[in-house]
């Protein structure tokens, strides 16, 4: 066998054969994206999560916990624990929705906006981390996966 046609098997070895392996290389592809944050963000003693919340109240301060899980792709009662903490290491305040009083907004303090300055952003963590794929295909990786999760039925 050449090198060429190891190569071609190998690369066929490893793509998607059905929905579940698609969903297995998305995992795999999330564990290591994790990574990622961790690593860059490990100093600051912030988990992937907190990192997320942060990012998102820097963008728009004061969101609904609902709000916050969409995003996350979470609970609302997962986002609360990480709140939780969060209001512990005083980076967030919950205060009452003055449009909806049964709901709370989550806050940044002025440690929590604070910390915007030393946090390298989400952007400046994965550029250059994939040089075997060009913008294009980043695109049309992005539609697809789109695509997938809009025809989830879940």
């Amino acid at each position: 066998m050449t090198d060429k046609e190891t190569l071609d098997s190998k690369d066929e070895c490893c793509q998607p054969k059905d929905v579940v392996d698609v969903f297995e290389l998305i995992n795999i592809l999330n564990k290591k994206y994790e990574k990622i944050q961790r690593d860059n963000i490990q100093e600051l003693e912030l988990t992937p999560t907190q990192h997320f919340i942060l990012s998102q109240l820097w963008e728009s301060n004061g969101q609904q916990f609902k709000e916050l899980a969409e995003k996350c792709g979470c609970s609302r009662s997962t986002i609360t624990g990480v709140v939780d903490t969060m209001e512990k290491k005083e980076l967030v305040s919950r205060k009452l929705n003055p449009e909806d009083r049964r709901s709370l907004l989550v806050n940044l303090t002025k440690k929590g906006k604070e910390l915007k300055n030393v946090t390298p952003r989400l952007e400046s963590m994965v550029n250059g981390c994939c040089p075997g794929i060009n913008q294009e295909e980043i695109k049309k990786l992005g539609e697809l996966l789109q695509k997938l999760l809009n025809s989830l039925k879940y």
